[in-house]
């Protein structure tokens, strides 16, 4: 389970979450959407770990995150296949890492860009790269912020089933941020429309 209670975190002198309580259990997906600028990135961050809140708690029993944020974390003097090899090294050991790290490049069609640095690459591939790192290593929390970013038609229904496939089957807990909502089909989703900071939220 994640709870965060009752988080608030401002910027200067501008507040972004004003009163936030949110559970999310094995099994849930829930997509938070609205316009930029209003805060959800900054909660996806605090849900994550990776932002303090200036109030509030923020409590995780999941043994294993992965979190995709809008800038991809790829580290740029590593190939495709060494970035994977990297981020999945604390989950998977030895053989197993590799020939996880090919299985899942070629199911987000990097087969061919395994040897490519992220600068050799498009914005697509690697927002593809970095989501294969995220399914490989079968998190039990999942953070997305932005999750089609970047993605054409194809790859962003080819990315959805694979969340609703690690959601329905493996049970993992989903939380996410989107613009696009024209994808959420075929899966029990809950979708918060936010319109305006300081958010204010009980879910």
């Amino acid at each position: 389970m994640l709870r965060l209670e009752h988080i608030s975190k401002q910027f200067q002198s501008r507040c972004i979450l004003g009163d936030v309580s949110l559970t999310l259990a094995k099994g849930d997906l829930l997509c938070m959407t609205g316009p930029s600028g209003i805060g959800k990135t900054t909660l996806l961050e605090i849900a994550a770990g990776i932002v303090r809140p200036d109030a509030g708690n923020r409590i995780s029993t999941f043994s294993h995150m992965a979190c995709l944020l809008q800038d991809a974390p790829l580290l740029p003097w590593k190939t495709a296949l060494e970035n994977m090899d990297f981020i999945l090294s604390a989950r998977i050991s030895g053989e197993k890492r590799y020939k996880n790290s090919l299985f899942w490049l070629e199911k987000m069609g990097l087969q061919e860009a395994a040897h490519k640095k992220p600068m050799e690459m498009s914005g697509g591939m690697q927002r593809r790269l970095a989501m294969a790192a995220c399914f490989a290593g079968k998190p039990d929390l999942l953070l997305l912020d932005e999750p089609f970013a970047f993605l054409d038609a194809f790859w962003q229904d080819r990315i959805w089933e694979e969340i609703v496939e690690m959601n329905q089957k493996n049970g993992t807990a989903i939380l996410m941020v989107s613009h696009a909502t024209e994808q959420f089909r075929d899966a029990d989703i809950r979708i918060v429309p936010l319109s305006a900071s300081p958010l204010t939220i009980d879910i």
